[in-house]
């Protein structure tokens, strides 16, 4: 049954819904929008400065593609802008076995598990812009044939670099929108 009283507080109910809509509606602000200053999210992205990735001697494939992904995630190509930050990273990787044959007792495939810790400074490091720690993890077949378990592996490797960077991309972005 239709009654006055009922639509009443269906009304009062959207009008305070579409109130508090209009409220908040100023408090988003796009990832790849303008920055707080004005200037392109990109440009200032470009102005970071990535340095070499530190990680244990024997891993330095992995510290080296994910530095080269940052770099052109970041920058993409083209002239270099003058640099304003920089972003320091410590990965650390560890690979797990799977799946183990109970014949053989091999391992039959592997998961590479990455954890880069980075830190975004101004161009002088007196002051800490953001840092956090972004993982990602790759899985891969083991094979019995030497050549192709290494690149499996490094394939695994590169996968892994590509995602911790997007992730790290994503998260200066969303620092710097709002910072810059």
């Amino acid at each position: 049954m239709w009654s006055l009283k009922g639509s009443a507080g269906r009304g009062a109910k959207l009008l305070l819904a579409a109130l508090v809509a209009w409220a908040t509606s100023g408090c988003l602000r796009p990832l790849y929008g303008p920055t707080a200053s004005g200037e392109r999210l990109q440009t200032v992205l470009a102005q970071i400065e990535v340095e070499k990735v530190r990680t244990t001697v024997n891993k330095a494939h992995i510290a080296h593609q994910l530095r080269s992904e940052l770099v052109f995630d970041l920058d993409g190509s083209g002239t270099p802008p003058p640099k304003r930050y920089k972003l320091s990273i410590i990965a650390r990787d560890h690979i797990g076995g799977a799946i183990v044959d109970s014949v053989t007792g091999r391992s039959l495939s592997s998961t590479l598990n990455v954890d880069a810790e980075y830190t975004l400074t101004n161009w002088d490091g007196s002051q800490t812009i953001t840092r956090g720690t972004a993982s990602a993890s790759a899985s891969y077949e083991r094979s019995a044939q030497r050549f192709a378990g290494v690149r499996a592996a490094r394939d695994a490797e590169i996968r892994a670099a590509k995602l911790v960077s997007e992730q790290i991309k994503t998260r200066l972005a969303a620092a710097l929108v709002s910072k810059s």
